[in-house]
């Protein structure tokens, strides 16, 4: 069901930061220390790296973990690794007072600098943002788990982030990794322009394979490649089932004021009904029985139409609709030229587009890869350690 907007007008949330940032007593040379939990995955052990590799300033980064063990990074450099207790038995454990103790061995203990990276993506790392930052702990993350997930708990975490001893919740890795989708929605809303309809091609994965295939050869046949070479999950369902691209969608909506849920947005999934509940290895073996001669018609359609095949996800402000399907568009739309496993995002408001008498606003560019990932979660903890 679509909800009414709850969050805080833009330009009031601006004026809350502004508010905070001048009540702030401590010294501006204090560094943001970070915690990255996920640190020893592809985006964190990335992110990790680039804080060390390429520091700033104001940003330190004090420890990492993953769901097996911990590691405290002193201001020297310096590794201390304690292993997590199992479900049974003595031992350390992952939580909050971990993390104050990663934070308070560096040259800073204020709790209003301190940043949880989160690049996982638990859901149980993701019931802590509220409470984090309710304490004025910060949050910076590629995580969609929350901002696209349940209202309740997403408006628990505006709330927190609202108020004027909250922490600030950084989220512009959630689409299109290091793009500047999230924020540039976000600057056209506090400037007074109105959002009118985003789309986009959301997805690398999506993006790689429709720019790869042109229906000269099996579409399985490119999937099972696109796996081999690591340009999808593990389990290709995980892109196909366009889940990923839905989630992308909703925090879009959300960002231009449409509280919408993942139960609101119609999604045309590539994965036949019948192949859902099998195993990996048997679906990729009857995946082409199963949708080869219907893609392959597809394509044929397309192409006599003059027409190119893009897997494109939209929410519409006026109609209050949102969608994930595979579409056509023109060899002369700008989705049409493509390449690689680039995003595009398609912005259509009250200053780009026909009201405005221009044309939409366009974001291209890399939206799928650990390095830019981690680079756009590392772009907001620097902008948060100048803002705190």
């Amino acid at each position: 069901m679509l909800r009414s907007l709850l969050v805080r007008p833009a330009r009031e949330q601006l004026a809350t930061k502004a508010h905070r940032r001048t009540a702030r007593t401590m010294s501006s040379s204090d560094p943001l220390k970070v915690f990255v939990v996920g640190g020893t995955g592809l985006i964190g052990s990335a992110l990790v790296d680039m804080m060390r590799k390429s520091p700033h300033p104001g940003v330190e980064c004090v420890g990492y973990c993953n769901s097996r063990y911990g590691v405290k990074i002193s201001s020297g450099g310096e590794e201390e690794t304690t292993n997590w207790k199992k479900e049974e038995g003595d031992g350390a454990k992952f939580d909050d007072d971990y993390i104050a103790a990663c934070c308070a061995s560096s040259s800073s203990s204020s709790s209003s600098k301190i940043c949880v990276a989160d690049c996982s993506a638990s859901e149980l790392v993701s019931d802590s943002y509220a409470p984090w930052l309710s304490r004025g702990w910060h949050v910076a993350t590629p995580n969609k788990k929350v901002n696209s997930g349940p209202l309740e708990r997403y408006q628990r975490c505006i709330d927190a982030s609202s108020s004027p001893e909250g922490g600030q919740w950084y989220v512009e890795a959630t689409i299109g990794a290091g793009l500047p989708v999230v924020s540039t929605l976000r600057t056209l809303r506090a400037t007074g322009d109105r959002v009118y309809k985003i789309r986009g091609v959301f997805s690398g994965t999506m993006s790689f394979l429709f720019n790869t295939w042109d229906g000269s050869e099996p579409f399985s046949a490119v999937v099972s490649r696109a796996k081999d070479a690591g340009y999808t999950e593990p389990d290709p369902r995980d892109d196909l089932n366009g889940m990923d691209v839905a989630r992308k969608v909703v925090i879009a909506a959300r960002e231009s004021g449409l509280m919408i849920s993942l139960e609101d947005v119609n999604v045309q999934s590539l994965v036949p009904t019948e192949l859902e509940s099998v195993g990996p290895d048997e679906f990729m073996s009857k995946f082409g029985t199963s949708v080869d001669d219907a893609m392959s018609d597809r394509a044929t359609a397309a192409t006599s139409g003059g027409n190119v095949l893009r897997f494109v996800g939209e929410v519409d402000l006026k109609t209050k609709k949102a969608s994930v399907k595979l579409d056509e568009f023109s060899r002369s739309h700008a989705f049409a030229g493509l390449a690689g496993a680039d995003n595009i995002i398609e912005i259509e408001t009250s200053r780009y587009g026909p009201e405005g008498s221009s044309t939409p606003l366009i974001i291209r560019g890399p939206g799928a890869g650990a390095g830019v990932t981690a680079a756009g979660v590392y772009g907001d903890i620097i902008a948060l350690s100048k803002s705190v």
